[in-house]
């Protein structure tokens, strides 16, 4: 297994710890400097150090940062060379990130996913005199009268 500086261990330790959704999670690891030396590592140098990671017992947020970012350069090998064999329920957001990626088929460089279209909001009144608001695809209320076009 190569081995990480402590800066590259942080950086993971950090977008692990800033993450709020298993994408997140993914784009902030691929992204990391640390991500290039482990994606030269082989498929199975990686199974094992992933094995090995996610069955200590000790585990705190640069050891769980490091095996979502392995997980992640697993995903990443298996986008280049085909199926592998992972257990990722080992982590919380393992199986999502691995379900996910292999539905996408996008490349590396992103996901697949479309920013969301800034929701349209406009007022129109009613035969019975009240306002009423259309929102848009998101479903929320205006929070002013200066959202309302």
């Amino acid at each position: 297994m190569t081995k990480l500086t402590k800066s590259e261990l942080f950086e993971f330790a950090q977008v692990f710890i800033l993450a709020n959704t298993p994408l997140s999670l993914f784009n902030g690891l691929i992204r990391c400097a640390g991500m290039q030396k482990l994606r030269k590592n082989s498929e199975d140098v990686l199974l094992r150090y992933y094995d090995h990671i996610t069955g200590r017992a000790e585990r705190n947020e640069i050891v769980l940062a490091l095996a979502y970012a392995v997980l992640c350069a697993l995903v990443l090998r298996t986008r280049e060379i085909g199926s592998l064999e992972v257990d990722a329920s080992r982590l919380q957001w393992g199986q999502r990130i691995w379900d996910f990626m292999k539905r996408s088929d996008s490349g590396t460089g992103g996901l697949g996913i479309s920013a969301r279209q800034a929701p349209t909001i406009t007022a129109s009144n009613s035969p019975s005199g009240e306002t009423r608001f259309i929102l848009g695809p998101d479903g929320l209320p205006a929070l002013s009268w200066r959202n309302v076009s």
